[in-house]
């Protein structure tokens, strides 16, 4: 509602926040931060999420119809173009309403943003856990706004600016997520979660707003560790710490992850935003003692070009940063997400490709190559102007080509990642791979290669169904005069190990000597192996362990061990439960 337009003696204002995540899966934090900074405070305020991928008459409608008095949209690079949208739209369906952007696409670039969007009442800059509910008070009362910290608003025909808005209280931030302290999480099922220790970073990287920030706050670490407690017993599948470097205070990360392992419930997955070239020893042993699955880590690499790191502020040893990383490799137990970024100064082509090489080199799970975003309010957004990096005009203003690398390299470069992500990221192809790049000296190289034969087949014109990227590999293989008949077969231990032995294509069915039917047979009938072999058949009542065998394990003939590469025919058992592979021997 307007400022002044409250209704007397009326019932409160209605309040809404949206949050339009980027998928069904996401939950949105900050809009939940400030939804119980609001009730704390004595407001009543509901909470819409939604995702950009719904129908906009759908999402328009779950808005308007609620009728509310105050909209404020949590503003991303996923949901900005969306949002004004919705704010030209709902300006005439509601035109008494107060509509309030907030967030970290619009808290930088507050006052050309109300100046393009005529219909937005105000931008609520920076952190909002006190400025919201300050901004809620006002309304109601139909007081100024010039005292609500961190506003920018409309008086008088005029843009008014903030007054600026100081950080939050690391100890005063609310839960965020009161349905698992009330034990009604039903509405949380299937998502990830987010939680925060701490705010700000080390670390003054060019191109990221954290860069905006002084220092780290930290949350008391007795608070934290308090509330990580109530995801533990609530059971929740996994929580994502939205920390810009958790492992920037030794002290506090060791605890928090002391803590996790103490009161593991054994479903639970923490995943962590990490620089590895702070990850120190001590941190290293505790990550040794997790369950596998109980940690997860993404570290941020975005180049091995010394010029390129020095000119975005990510000043380091490169050496040490691929070394961790492949300590945490090493460890077997937890997964680990390496990043890098295409686009950044003085990185061209060639010198991308030499990144991509060290950073696989280092064995991720996951690399994912990623494309500069310059966002409004950080250093790069100076650096594009001076250097020529050009970029789109519109969110997530990717680059489109800078004085070091064209546009058509970067589309190639596009393609490579989809490769990349598909084949390897999956972690479908495993052996297939692995055998493929046995003697690669460039996995970069082998990634562009297969990128143009992809291309030439039309490989990136359509949808890929379940074996495109077996029948992918094995073509490349033969066209470059490889070893197919092998890569036939390990693409076919590949595909059992996703649990699917029924409706295989032919060229994943090799033919099989007249001995092995009797030899899997055997196999699957052997309970004494298969028990030394699957040590959690063992937990199975005995009468129940038979059916058991049969649900989940498969047995395949292999002419050579899909596991060591060791000659002569054997009998392999795949848990498509675990994805674990063990070789079996028969009775015979």
């Amino acid at each position: 509602m307007k400022p002044g337009g409250c209704r007397k003696g009326g019932p409160a204002m209605k309040t809404v926040l949206a949050a339009l995540n980027a998928q069904y899966i996401h939950t949105c934090p900050a809009a939940r931060s400030l939804r119980e900074s609001a009730r704390q405070a004595g407001f009543a305020v509901t909470l819409c999420e939604r995702t950009v991928n719904e129908p906009f008459d759908a999402l328009l409608a779950s808005l308007a119809l609620e009728e509310p008095d105050f909209i404020g949209f949590s503003c991303y690079l996923w949901n900005i173009s969306l949002v004004r949208e919705l704010c030209v739209e709902l300006r005439k369906l509601l035109p008494r309403a107060f509509l309030c952007l907030g967030g970290p696409e619009v808290s930088f670039c507050a006052k050309e943003v109300l100046r393009q969007l005529p219909e937005a009442d105000a931008v609520l800059s920076g952190e909002g856990e006190e400025s919201f509910p300050a901004l809620l008070r006002a309304l109601e009362a139909g007081a100024p706004l010039g005292g609500v910290p961190g506003l920018w608003f409309r008086e008088g025909g005029e843009i008014q600016a903030a007054v600026p808005a100081g950080p939050v209280p690391m100890e005063s931030l609310p839960f965020p997520y009161p349905e698992l302290l009330s034990g009604d999480a039903a509405s949380l099922s299937g998502k990830i979660l987010y939680f925060e220790t701490s705010r700000g970073c080390p670390f003054s990287c060019s191109y990221c707003l954290s860069s905006r920030e002084g220092g780290v706050r930290l949350m008391p670490t007795a608070l934290a560790c308090e509330r990580l407690g109530v995801f533990l017993r609530a059971r929740v599948p996994q929580v994502k710490f939205v920390d810009r470097t958790f492992n920037a205070n030794r002290a506090h990360c060791d605890a928090i992850l002391a803590y996790l392992l103490e009161h593991d419930n054994g479903v639970t997955n923490f995943h962590f935003e990490i620089e590895a070239e702070l990850l120190a020893d001590s941190t290293l042993a505790l990550i040794r003692q997790a369950r596998p699955g109980l940690f997860q880590f993404e570290a941020g690499v975005q180049s091995t070009n010394a010029e390129t790191l020095r000119a975005v502020r990510r000043s380091g040893d490169v050496s040490r940063v691929l070394s961790r990383c492949a300590a945490l490799r090493e460890a077997g137990n937890c997964h680990l997400h390496m990043d890098l970024i295409a686009g950044l100064p003085y990185e061209d082509y060639a010198s991308l490709g030499r990144s991509f090489d060290d950073v696989f080199r280092a064995g991720p799970d996951m690399l994912q190559l990623g494309f500069l975003k310059v966002l409004h309010g950080t250093q790069m957004e100076e650096q594009a102007r001076k250097l020529g990096i050009v970029c789109r005009t519109r969110a997530p203003y990717e680059v489109l080509f800078t004085p070091w690398i064209s546009y058509e390299e970067l589309c190639r470069l596009k393609k490579i990642d989809s490769l990349c992500g598909a084949l390897y990221n999956s972690g479908r192809f495993r052996s297939s791979l692995a055998f493929l790049l046995r003697d690669v000296s460039s996995p970069f190289a082998f990634f562009e290669s297969l990128a143009a034969f992809a291309e030439e087949r039309g490989a990136f014109d359509r949808p890929w169904g379940r074996y495109d990227g077996h029948a992918l590999l094995l073509g490349f293989c033969r066209s470059r005069g490889g070893d197919a008949e092998t890569l036939q077969w390990l693409l076919r231990f590949d595909a059992l190990r996703e649990g699917r032995a029924r409706g295989l294509p032919d060229f994943l069915t090799p033919p099989q000597p007249p001995e092995a039917a009797a030899l899997l047979h055997d196999a699957a009938r052997n309970e004494a192996v298969l028990l030394s072999k699957f040590p959690r058949l063992a937990d199975i009542p005995a009468r129940e362990r038979p059916a058991e065998i049969r649900r989940t394990l498969r047995f395949a003939w292999f002419p050579f061990s899909p596991l060591t590469g060791e000659e002569g025919g054997r009998v392999v058992a795949i848990d498509t439960s675990t994805a674990a592979a063990r070789e079996v021997k028969s009775k015979r």
